[in-house]
């Protein structure tokens, strides 16, 4: 392939992917208003969480080159749930797993079930979040302020849109973390089968 060919190719990438933070930049702004409104729209539908999780996993390989997103255990199971909504949690906490682990390699995303309940796990093995900040993390505009977190570019609304989606659907979310070992962003929903 001509050189002029590949430099455009890399500059049709570039903008791609400033585009498409762009993109996400807009409807997360769109969607903290809709929630400030009372307005975020949901539309339940029986959703099988294991494509669901696949699906976004894969999409998500596709940007990154250094991680690679392994799922580990499976759902075998549907349930009601926005599923754009429940896509939307899960690139979220992938996408972050992936940008606060710059010198990692894997992002693992756990699935476990019990008889009530569903839980999705997101693992990464990068910088960790100080206790102090664990709790205030999903708080609307709530950025963790230390010297290695700063460096990270973020607005503070990802989590806390996370965190009012997986309200709605009736879970919880929480994170374990430890400082220089990594974070573990969790969501619980009910399961009735």
């Amino acid at each position: 392939m001509p050189q002029g060919n590949q430099d455009a190719l890399l500059y049709l990438a570039k903008m791609s992917t400033q585009i498409n933070k762009l993109s996400k930049l807009i409807a997360d702004l769109l969607d903290l208003s809709k929630i400030q409104a009372g307005r975020l729209e949901f539309a339940e539908e029986a959703v099988d969480v294991d494509s669901l999780v696949r699906e976004v996993a894969e999409n998500l390989q596709q940007t990154t080159s250094q991680h690679h997103i392994a799922i580990e255990g499976k759902a075998q199971c549907e349930i009601m749930c926005d599923k754009d909504r429940l896509g939307q949690v899960l690139i979220n906490l992938i996408t972050n797993a992936i940008k606060y682990s710059p010198q990692a390699q894997r992002i693992i995303v756990h699935l476990t079930r019990t008889h009530d309940a569903l839980t999705i796990a997101v693992q990464d093995f990068g910088i960790g979040i100080p206790k102090a900040h664990q709790e205030k993390v999903f708080e609307r505009f709530y950025r963790v302020s230390s010297d290695q977190a700063r460096t990270y570019p973020g607005l503070g609304i990802g989590l806390y849109i996370a965190y009012q989606i997986v309200e709605r659907h009736k879970g919880k979310i929480w994170v374990e973390s430890v400082e220089d070992q990594g974070s573990t962003f969790s969501f619980s929903l009910p399961f009735r089968p």
